[in-house]
């Protein structure tokens, strides 16, 4: 029970965002890693236990699986521990509850390794899974990643559909939070910020941060909350890749090119 306390104290102190919201945080501790490579997660070190922060007691949670059968989930303190993925493929860990100002709900796509599934993940998310749904449209390849100074199109539905000109915040660690609309179709698109601080030249040894989409609805007297949160990663072109500079060193070595091409073929005509 002490590590499990320690465990959420932790995760609060690397993933607080304001206003609390409800959402969905991993653990970065090293039971967490340890546990996530007995259970095939996905990455290198990635944790197979997450909070669920600023929860009410009354929360529900469950998983659901790339062929979207489901297991529910245990909580320990705020805290679950994901079983064995029993596929692979991608995941989504939900949770839903209620409180004083009404209900919430709170989102988290896994992509964990097993036996392919074999299933396309546009199934998994099409699947209503919350009242109120942030949903990625699409979700990224399974071995690709969010990425920072990149843009990405989300939908907001409410009970299956569409939910237009409906204010959609997103929040990191270290960048103000920023306020989207929701277009006619329900859709609004973001670019997440380049806030890596210290950045190393070895991409792997730099750790993803975090990005929180939360947004609320009233329908009637009921009020509807919702969270989507997921890791990014930082982007090289930003730092030590530069697109510019790869530019120019390839116009260069063009221009090189001819220069060599061109003394070649003359002194050829000249012998």
């Amino acid at each position: 029970m002490k590590k499990i306390l320690l465990l959420l104290l932790t995760a609060t102190a690397l993933w607080g965002y304001g206003d609390e919201a409800i959402y969905w945080a991993p653990h970065g501790c090293d039971e967490g890693k340890a546990t996530a490579s007995k259970h095939g997660s996905h990455g290198k070190g990635e944790s197979a236990m997450f909070a669920l922060m600023n929860s009410d007691a009354n929360a529900s949670a469950r998983l659901i699986r790339p062929n979207l059968s489901e297991n529910n989930l245990t909580f320990t303190l705020n805290t679950v521990m994901l079983p064995k993925p029993p596929m692979g493929g991608y995941y989504a860990m939900v949770a839903e509850g209620t409180n004083s100002n009404g209900s919430y709900s709170a989102i988290r796509y896994l992509t964990l390794h097993g036996r392919p599934a074999k299933v396309s993940p546009t199934k998994l998310t099409a699947l209503p899974k919350t009242g109120l749904e942030i949903i990625p449209d699409p979700l990224h390849r399974e071995h690709d990643r969010y990425t920072a100074s990149k843009s990405y199109r989300f939908l907001l539905h409410f009970q299956g559909k569409p939910l237009i000109n409906t204010a959609v915040t997103l929040e990191t660690h270290d960048t103000p939070a920023q306020t989207y609309t929701t277009d006619q179709t329900g859709a609004f698109s973001i670019t997440l910020p380049n806030n890596f601080k210290n950045v190393k030249v070895e991409r792997s040894e730099n750790k993803p941060s975090e990005f929180l989409l939360s947004t609320q609805y009233r329908n009637g007297e009921h009020l509807y909350k919702s969270t989507l949160t997921m890791p990014y990663s930082l982007n090289p072109n930003d730092f030590w890749q530069s697109q510019t500079y790869g530019a120019g060193a390839i116009f260069i070595g063009f221009l090189g090119g001819l220069f060599l091409y061109g003394r070649t073929k003359k002194g050829a005509k000249n012998g």
